[in-house]
């Protein structure tokens, strides 16, 4: 999990029939459940206009049913069917929606089906940081917080606990900067088809790489020969190839 709390609602016309579903959710200390929507065009204002990460959705429901009220959110949660009818749980694959409960649904069947709704809003948090096009970093010496433009960031290497990140701007010039987050939390951030991880030690951005030998790659305009496995030379060869 990748948040402390996760924010659930819950849409039913009839929310007398998801009161014991509420109750059993809001034993989950991870998850914030809100009161129940029972009016669909009330929940779809406050869901564009509230963040909202797991909903749990009735089908049949008076003016709009569940399948329009998705369809007509530009960015909708994570979705949990949520009906008292089996014949639904088929919809759960058109609307891309991670399960199909039951309005009584049991104790496992409910654990296992959050545990794939959180993996998904954890995916999509991660999706959207890495399409960010800013990082911020912390820079040790001043203790100032930067915004960097990612397609600055030319190479990252970690040495002990301090991070070492080489930015190369429109002018063409290098510097420095020392972070005190993790090679781990700045490649989290990173979009892959721009950025590959070597090892433990380094991040390198494609344009850097001048060229490459099964054993290192030589980093462009810095006196840099970076050591290569065998395993990282098999990954590096299907990230330069994605470029092709």
């Amino acid at each position: 999990m990748k948040q402390e709390l996760y924010q659930v609602l819950l849409v039913d016309d009839m929310p007398d029939a998801v009161k014991v579903l509420r109750d059993r959710l809001k034993a989950f200390d991870f998850l914030n459940v809100l009161p129940i929507q029972s009016d669909p065009f009330e929940a779809r204002s406050f869901i564009t206009e509230n963040k909202i990460d797991i909903l749990f959705l009735d089908m049949d429901m008076p003016g709009m049913d569940g399948f329009t009220l998705i369809q007509s959110l530009p960015e909708p949660p994570v979705v949990i069917i949520c009906s008292g009818h089996n014949s639904y749980a088929y919809e759960s694959y058109d609307m891309q929606a991670v399960g199909y409960v039951d309005k009584m649904v049991g104790h496992e069947k409910l654990v296992r089906t959050l545990k794939l709704a959180v993996a998904e809003v954890d995916k999509r948090a991660a999706s959207r940081i890495r399409k960010s096009t800013t990082i911020s970093l912390r820079c040790m010496e001043t203790k100032v917080m930067k915004i960097i433009d990612k397609a600055h960031i030319y190479i990252a290497e970690i040495n002990g606990k301090e991070l070492t990140v080489y930015l190369k701007g429109a002018d063409n010039q290098i510097e420095k900067l020392q972070s005190n987050i993790t090679l781990t939390e700045l490649y989290n951030q990173l979009s892959l088809q721009d950025f590959i991880r070597i090892g433990r030690s380094y991040v390198i951005h494609r344009k850097a790489i001048e060229g490459y030998t099964h054993s290192k790659i030589v980093i462009k305009d810095l006196k840099m020969k970076i050591p290569v496995s065998a395993l990282d030379y098999q990954e590096l060869l299907s990230f330069i190839n994605q470029a092709e």
